[in-house]
């Protein structure tokens, strides 16, 4: 089943209040999951302050039926006194799953109760997903790739496709992120940085190995969120 999403960064103050809009915006539209990023970066100071901002978007994501994930790695960890076996700080936020970037092995991953995981679709070893998911909850799992901010970072199709067969064979649903027009930054396939996010989707779903799209790029136009939206 297809499904579409955009991102957020709680911790970007300038466009925090244009964040909450387009959560509203996005459930009128047929938008259900919400990727966020916390980490610390150009416009975010402390991955502390993004969670408790973060806090405030879910209370509205949530009431609407949003699936929200959230990227983790060790240093937002330690920066917020968790660990793999100790992720309740996220779930008790409202988040539903964590997304577990590089820095993470398969036995850390292991320790993960109570919340969804979104493995790393590029980066997980293929010859491990079958073990993992005969020691946990194959419901709880999903995977996504990168977004590649970086003009000519980004990976080709033919990549995409190929890190995400195993993935879908094992039941697992793959997602990737595409750019818009306005901001054309933060796209799995690099080929697609320049589309208008609905001929991206379009072609990301005809691949047969994707079947959720994500906007990666922080703040869409209403007409960008539109225009993905028309996909379904």
């Amino acid at each position: 089943m297809k499904s579409i999403g955009f991102s957020v960064f709680p911790g970007w103050k300038e466009i925090f209040e244009r964040q909450k809009e387009m959560i509203l915006k996005g459930e009128e539209l047929g938008f259900s999951e919400i990727f966020f990023g916390i980490g610390r970066g150009v416009h975010t100071r402390s991955s502390i302050e993004a969670l408790a901002n973060a806090k405030e978007l879910l209370k509205i994501a949530n009431k609407l039926g949003y699936y929200s994930f959230v990227d983790i790695n060790p240093s937002i960890l330690e920066e917020l006194g968790a660990s793999p076996r100790n992720l309740s700080i996220f779930k008790e936020a409202g988040f539903s799953a964590v997304r577990v970037d590089c820095g993470f092995s398969v036995d850390d991953i292991l320790k993960i109760r109570d919340i969804g995981i979104e493995l790393n679709a590029y980066t997980f070893p293929e010859d491990k997903i079958e073990y993992l998911l005969r020691n946990i909850d194959p419901e709880k799992v999903k995977a996504t790739h990168n977004y590649y901010p970086v003009i000519g970072s980004g990976i080709s199709i033919k990549e995409l496709i190929e890190k995400s067969k195993p993935f879908v064979k094992s039941g697992i649903p793959v997602g990737a992120f595409v750019s818009v027009p306005s901001v054309r930054s933060d796209t799995t396939v690099e080929e697609l940085r320049d589309k208008n996010p609905r001929e991206s989707a379009r072609i990301l779903f005809s691949t047969g190995v994707i079947s959720r799209v994500l906007i990666g790029d922080a703040h869409p136009t209403d007409e960008e969120m539109i225009d993905l939206s028309k996909v379904l």
